[in-house]
């Protein structure tokens, strides 16, 4: 009688549904940076069914499409922020389109976390942004120092889109940390302007100054959105250019992009980057099995960096007990030595992501690590 009794109480005991936390995603699903767009979306696809499974709350996408321009992706922002009421958004994807967002964050004071915006000293400006993959100041230092090992310039061209965030940047930095080795000359510094969203146009006399530079470059360093570096590569390529590019953070679907497009066009190429797939640090090996067997592809760049910020809000989340953004905003704050699919993952104090970066050539097609 006593056991029935229990059973019959246990029984009529409700039962506690997961919490269901509401996230915002801004994302270039359309347009010229719709297709790494989309593979950061598949990479954070995959985070959610994991996290979803297995934690005791449960995440929901409300995903806006940011268009590949930046009004879009801020009107978007305005949107999660006051008409769903989100605690946390990843996104907005570049790094213009993150700088532009700041008075908005500062404004809602939503936990931000932006899984490839890559622009040193964004998050200075803001206590609410976080940075989840390297910014340039993190990978130019390195990439220069093993860049230079392994190609020994002496003289270099530089190439930057003039009117992107990120672009401009990145270039500050190389043109920097250049200037510090003092048998290296940069010969000829090129530029040109693409607006983000726009269709990549012609370089050709930018090109032409660079291979008429005295003396002759060794490495020409490119500093641009993915369009500007597919296009840049495939262009220089036609014109009959052999020198190697430097190329800050470009995909390996990229890469391929190019080498379809022009064969052997990006053969040579080296890159500055966080994240390779044939990274042995375990949390990365499951990832991309796992990735394998829910897309039947091998993941890039893109989607291993919407992955990551994804499990990286999930551990912050896991660290609070209200999900109210100021509470996801001090978890993030505090994350120290988190095992990612980076390595040992930390923000330092003014939300950048610090981890390794990984310099790598490209040889048949793929990457392959330099140190």
């Amino acid at each position: 009688m006593i056991a029935g009794l229990i059973l019959n109480t246990s029984a009529c005991d409700p039962v506690m549904e997961p919490v269901e936390i509401p996230i915002g995603v801004i994302l270039p699903l359309s347009g010229t940076l719709g297709v790494p767009g989309q593979s950061v979306m598949n990479g954070m696809d995959l985070a959610l069914e994991e996290i979803n499974a297995k934690e005791s709350f449960r995440l929901r996408f409300i995903v806006e499409d940011g268009k590949s321009n930046v009004d879009s992706a801020l009107a978007a922002y305005t949107r999660l922020a006051d008409q769903h009421r989100v605690p946390a958004i990843i996104g907005p994807a570049s790094s213009t389109e993150t700088e532009r967002a700041i008075p908005l964050i500062n404004n809602k004071k939503i936990a931000t976390l932006s899984p490839t915006a890559a622009r040193s000293g964004l998050g200075t400006q803001s206590e609410f942004l976080f940075l989840s993959s390297l910014s340039v100041g993190r990978t130019v230092p390195e990439g220069v120092r093993i860049s230079k090992k392994h190609l020994g310039y002496k003289n270099v061209a530089t190439l930057v889109n003039k009117v992107d965030a990120f672009s401009t940047n990145s270039n500050d930095f190389i043109t920097q940390e250049l200037g510090m080795h003092s048998d290296v000359t940069i010969v000829h510094a090129g530029s040109y302007r693409l607006p983000q969203g726009a269709s990549f146009g012609d370089i050709t006399a930018q090109l032409t100054a660079i291979q008429n530079a005295v003396p002759t470059p060794d490495a020409i360093f490119l500093s641009a959105l993915p369009e500007g570096r597919i296009g840049t590569l495939i262009a220089a390529h036609r014109q009959g250019i052999r020198i190697p590019f430097i190329v800050n953070f470009i995909s390996i679907e990229a890469i391929h992009a190019v080498n379809e497009a022009e064969p052997g066009a990006a053969e040579g190429t080296i890159t500055f980057q966080v994240w390779l797939p044939n990274s042995s640090v375990k949390e990365s090996r499951e990832f991309v099995d796992n990735y394998r067997s829910k897309f039947g592809d091998e993941p890039g760049d893109f989607a291993a960096r919407g992955y990551a910020a994804v499990t990286i809000l999930g551990e912050a989340l896991n660290r609070v007990s209200t999900y109210d953004a100021t509470s996801i905003r001090d978890a993030l704050a505090e994350m120290r030595d988190y095992p990612s699919i980076f390595g040992s993952f930390s923000f330092d104090e003014n939300g950048d992501a610090v981890t390794s970066p990984v310099i790598a050539r490209v040889q048949n097609n793929k990457f392959e690590v330099l140190d």
